[in-house]
């Protein structure tokens, strides 16, 4: 289950656009087609934990869900 991070309350047009938060904690957009620049809509808006995969939700706000943990195979001897 994922938990809000920060409100934020971001308008946004997902037909055109598509919202994610980038490494650097900024929350960013970019034109679905591929083309042109990343623009950022709020820069530095959290601190980035990396356990955690982090996004924005359906209501605008920055939200975070722990991240999957790998299973390594045992080796048998």
């Amino acid at each position: 289950m994922a938990e809000k991070v920060k409100q934020l309350n971001l308008e946004r047009d997902y037909k055109k656009y598509l919202y994610f938060v980038d490494g650097d904690g900024n929350v960013s957009r970019k034109v679905k087609s591929g083309e042109g620049e990343t623009e950022v809509l709020v820069p530095k808006a959290i601190e980035r934990d990396n356990q955690y995969l982090y996004f924005v939700d359906k209501e605008g706000d920055v939200a975070r869900s722990p991240r999957a943990v790998r299973r390594t195979a045992k080796k048998v001897a």
